[in-house]
Order: C-alpha cells, then sequence, then structure tokens
C-alpha cells in the first residue's frame, strides 16, 4: 500500500516567526522543568529513596508519570529541530533515571502495578493506560528520534511487560479494561511495531480495538453521543493506524476512521474546529445549546490534527489537510498564552468568557501535556511527499530539502494573500501541490507546480482572503466570522477576570457582568489595518472583530445572535464553517 509521508523535521524547516516564537516559549517552560522532580513519582514506585518532591496538581494524583511522557516526547520534538545539546542532556539524565526505577520484568510506572490490579478487577482506578500510552509515547519518541543510547531498552523492555499483561486478559478481563479511558495505547502499540517489526506489539495493540466501536463507526452510525471525546479520539487513530501498519489489508479499519473524522468535523465541531463540552460530545448538530464555558478541550483537537495528518497520509484527500491547516490555526495555536507559553484546557465558545491557562508548577492537565507536544513540532502537517508530488499543506513560511529540491516558502502569513516559492535543483520527475485554501476564492483543490513554472527560480502565488460567515446548524440565526485563515472574535474587556474550579482541579473561567450576548442586523466594516474589522448594531453599538488565535487574557465572543431576516451574507460558510471542503 502507497502511502504518502509526512516531511520530518530535518527536511523542514519552519521560519514563520510567530511559530518560531511558539516554539521558543515552549521550550523555555520545557527546561524549565526539574528531571528530578519529573522521576519523584517513578523512584517512589520503585522504592527508592526520593531525590527530590513531586510536582503538585495532577503529578500528585494517580495519573502521575503522563508529563514525563509528554515531556519526553516535546523534548526529542525539539532536539530533533535544533539538535542543541543541552535538549539531549536533559533527555539522557531522564532516561537514565526511569532506568533506574525499571523492574526486572519491564515494569516501569509513577504507581505501584496494584493500579492495574484495581482496574483489571473491576474497581475504580483513574486511567493507568491512558498515562502508560504517554510514557511508552515519550519512550518511542526518544528512541526514534534522538541518538539517546538507553532509550530503545528501556522502551522494549516496558513494551514486552505491556504485551505480556495485555495478551494475557480474557475477554471479560479485556472489556472490563477497556471500559476506562486508555489513550492510544493501540495506536502507540501499532507504532511500535512499525518501529521493531516485534508481531507480538501488534498483537498486544489489537487488545486495544475496541470492536463494537469500529463496527459502529464503519456502518456510519453516529454514536458520539455522550461520549468522552478524548477518549474516542486516540481509539480511532488507533483504528487508521492499524490499517496503515497491516498495508491496508483490513479496509473498515480506514472506513471507520474516516467516517468517523467526517461526524466529528461536520456534525461536532465549532468555527475553530475544536468540539466537545465538558470533554463529551454531544447529540449530532446540537452545538449552538452546548456552548458554555467548557467547550473545546485542547487534547481532542491535538488527536483530531494526528488523525487528519494520518488519514491524509493514506488517501490524499485534501478535506483532511484542510481542517488540519484550520484547526492548528484557530485551535492549537489559539490554546498558547503568546507572552507565557502556557496552554488552556478548555476553549470557551459561549460569550463573555476568557482562555485560561495551566500554571508552570501547579496543574498538571492533560492539556499542559498535550501544549507541551503541539509547539515542539511546527514541522508536522505542513508538508508530504510521495514519489512525484511534494505537498505543501500549511501554507506558512519554511525551507524545504527534499528529492534533492531545495525550495523557499515566504509568506508574511498574519498580513497578506500572498506567496513566494523559490527552489534550485528541481528534479525533472517532481511536481509541488499547493493546497488551494478552502477559504480562498481560487478555484481548484490544489496548484500544481513544475521547474517550468518558475521565473528565475520564483514564482509568486495569491489566494485572495474574504470576510465568511458561519452559523451552526441548531441556531440558523448565529453569526460567526472568519476572514481567510482566521475566526475572528471580538473583544470586551480584560477586567475582573474572576476563575473557578471544576472536574479535577481545572480552572475555568466566570463570566462578566454586563456582557452582551447578541447583535441585531449587524454591519462589518473593514479597518486598514490586518484582518481586522468593526462590527456594528442597529443600535449604535459597535466592537472589533479580530484573528482569535491571537488573543490571551481578554473576554471574548466568537458567535453573535441576529435577527432572523438577517440576509444571507456572501460567501457564507456551512452549518460549522466546513461545507465547502468536500466532506
Amino acid at each position: 500500500m502507497k502511502q504518502i509521508r509526512m516531511l520530518a523535521s530535518d527536511e523542514l524547516r519552519v521560519t514563520e516567526p510567530f511559530l518560531r516564537e511558539s516554539f521558543r516559549l515552549e521550550r523555555e517552560y520545557l527546561l524549565s522543568l526539574r528531571v528530578d522532580r519529573l522521576l519523584a513519582g517513578f523512584r517512589e514506585a520503585a522504592g527508592l529513596a526520593p531525590q527530590a518532591r513531586r510536582y503538585g496538581g495532577w503529578e500528585s494524583l494517580e495519573i502521575r508519570g503522563h508529563t514525563m511522557g509528554h515531556w519526553l516526547t516535546a523534548m526529542s520534538h525539539a532536539w530533533s529541530m535544533t539538535k542543541e545539546p543541552l535538549l539531549l542532556e536533559r533527555i539522557n539524565g531522564a532516561i537514565d533515571g526511569l532506568a533506574l526505577c525499571q523492574r526486572d520484568d519491564g515494569y516501569l510506572f509513577a504507581s505501584g502495578e496494584e493500579l492495574f490490579e484495581r482496574l483489571e478487577r473491576g474497581e475504580e482506578a483513574w486511567v493507568p493506560w491512558y498515562t502508560m500510552d504517554k510514557l511508552l509515547s515519550g519512550l518511542l519518541s526518544a528512541a526514534e528520534l534522538t541518538p539517546c543510547e538507553h532509550a530503545e531498552g528501556v522502551l522494549r523492555r516496558l513494551a514486552d511487560w505491556i504485551a505480556r499483561r495485555a495478551l494475557g486478559w480474557t475477554e471479560e478481563t479485556r472489556k472490563t479494561v477497556l471500559a476506562v479511558e486508555y489513550g492510544g495505547m493501540n495506536d502507540c502499540l501499532y507504532r511500535l511495531y512499525a518501529h521493531t517489526g516485534e508481531h507480538r506489539y501488534a498483537e498486544a495493540a489489537h487488545c486495544f480495538d475496541e470492536l463494537p466501536l469500529l463496527l459502529a463507526l464503519a456502518e456510519g452510525k453516529d454514536v458520539l453521543d455522550d461520549l468522552h471525546a478524548n477518549t474516542t479520539i486516540p481509539k480511532v487513530l488507533g483504528f487508521a493506524r492499524r490499517y496503515a501498519v497491516t498495508d491496508g489489508a483490513e479496509p473498515r479499519y480506514l472506513q471507520a476512521a474516516e467516517r468517523f473524522w467526517k461526524m466529528v468535523v461536520k456534525h461536532h465541531s465549532y468555527i475553530n474546529g475544536g468540539n466537545s463540552e465538558w470533554e463529551r460530545f454531544g447529540p449530532a448538530d446540537r452545538l449552538d445549546a452546548e456552548r458554555t464555558e467548557y467547550n473545546c478541550e485542547t487534547c481532542n483537537v491535538y488527536n483530531m490534527l494526528k488523525l487528519s495528518q494520518l488519514l491524509f497520509s493514506l488517501t490524499g484527500k485534501k478535506q483532511y489537510a484542510d481542517y488540519d491547516a484550520w484547526a492548528y490555526t484557530n485551535s492549537i495555536l489559539s490554546s498558547q498564552n503568546h507572552e507565557t507559553g502556557m496552554s488552556t484546557y478548555f476553549q470557551p465558545m459561549a460569550s463573555g468568557f476568557f482562555k485560561v491557562y495551566s500554571t508552570r508548577e501547579d496543574n498538571f492537565w492533560c492539556c499542559t501535556g498535550t501544549g507541551m507536544e503541539n509547539f515542539t513540532k511546527p514541522w508536522a502537517g505542513v508538508a508530504f511527499a510521495d514519489e512525484h508530488t511534494l505537498y505543501l499543506n500549511r501554507l506558512v513560511s519554511c525551507v524545504i530539502d527534499v528529492c534533492g529540491l531545495h525550495a523557499e516558502v515566504r509568506t508574511d502569513w498574519l498580513n497578506t494573500d500572498e506567496l513566494t516559492l523559490r527552489a534550485d535543483n528541481w528534479p525533472k520527475h517532481l511536481r509541488v501541490a499547493l493546497r488551494v485554501p478552502s477559504w480562498s476564492d481560487r478555484e481548484g483543490e490544489w496548484l500544481y507546480l513544475d521547474g517550468s513554472a518558475l521565473t528565475d527560480g520564483c514564482a509568486s502565488i495569491r489566494f485572495p482572503r474574504t470576510l465568511r460567515t458561519h452559523t451552526l446548524p441548531d441556531a440558523p440565526n448565529l453569526r460567526g466570522y472568519s476572514f481567510g485563515p482566521f475566526v475572528l472574535s471580538a473583544s470586551y474587556d480584560s477586567d475582573d477576570l474572576k476563575t473557578g474550579k471544576t472536574g479535577v482541579d481545572v480552572t475555568v473561567p466566570l463570566r462578566g457582568e454586563n456582557v452582551r450576548d447578541w447583535v441585531i442586523a449587524p454591519e462589518v466594516v473593514p479597518l486598514n489595518k490586518g484582518c481586522r474589522f468593526i462590527l456594528r448594531s442597529g443600535d449604535g453599538w459597535q466592537t472589533e472583530l479580530a484573528p482569535h488565535f491571537l488573543k490571551n487574557q481578554e473576554r471574548y465572543a466568537v458567535y453573535f445572535r441576529v435577527s432572523n431576516d438577517l440576509p444571507e451574507a456572501a460567501n457564507a460558510g456551512g452549518t460549522n464553517g466546513y461545507k465547502d471542503m468536500e466532506l
């Protein structure tokens, strides 16, 4: 089976200043974390004397150790980009510390094995396999992306322990285990199988494949209502991965993944590409009714991007690239505080709320961990290649060296609709396919270029940007706005940003007083400064619309309720902005 591979960090270097600054902030945070404190729970579980106290927040609970996994993955991404000795030194220190904590039978965890035993008995245990997925993924990232000497050995010994345990389950025990969130254990083990060629890892991965869900999705049944979103998306990512590593031998795994993706994007997603309310999917097309301060968990989009990138690799369908670029900009980049580098848990879709970010040493939410990864792999999803075509999916400034081609993409991403491609040594057999964005007025899916399209080694292309409106299926009188690649929102103020708590110590915003939630017959007028507009109402009230992902600590509104007799705007998007993605 032929696949389109995603370009790696040694083949593509992102030069876009905004993305490089996001990376800088994340690198700084990663290096501020102490390896001895990340190792503390592992040393306790191994019966070793503590060298430092555990971090607080979720690292003080049964999910402790998940941060080490995310940290290893993020640090490995960062090292693969920069080859910075300090990063490798920290990675080696962490792996060596983990090796000291690993039992002779391969067990390695920040809690005792009794957590897994309780789960198998049907007793309460907070997501041990979810946490194991993060640790195993971190070790795999270190083994694949860095020259860390001991990562491979620690990885394989732990994987052997996992395989023995999973392959020893009765069917009843397996059902009991799979009833509790287990992250992407199937996906990770299939990746490990691809990395090592060891069939027992694929067999263990299949123990985590949830067949009733697979069959329902393959039949096109939307069974998502009330499912925990960040439990479900990684399961489906595992389905797609099985299809990939078995060379397409089981088409229903791809069918289930594609139909699930379509359900989520068309019927369960908001304008920014995010989904869920209080971590759960609702009924299909019930979105306005579930706009609260608990929408769009960041982990969900992290996993939806991984799924979209894999599906593009398997199918080459442009819709996956469209969603990937849109959700990356408007949800992932929107999840980072551009001053501190910290990440959101939720991104409210109801008006009058604001983004709340994790603290540096006191929260360690799941979205803190995925946030570490989100901003240390800016190359991921930008470009793909097969034998004859280089696909440019995210239109950002970058330098590419692949298949004998040296190319440079330049664009003032935040301020212009023009892109310049410069290339040297263009191989005759290779063409470049530029994704024509779904938001552009330009015709076609891809713009194909070869060496003959260049003048003096250069080609300039425009993707005209327009103001577009978006609605939600259960609220036809609701409007959201986008301009080119950017979702727009209106700001209220940055005063009195009070917060509360929900779930397991998750900080959430409280709604401000005197916040308007609707606008009558709005008029949108462009400003002469970038992607900014004035939104006016019939009663004289007005506010500024600007790219939502740039906003940090301020109350906002993404959607506006308008009068029913408002004429439909030109270039209107679909029910949630994805109608034109050829779903």
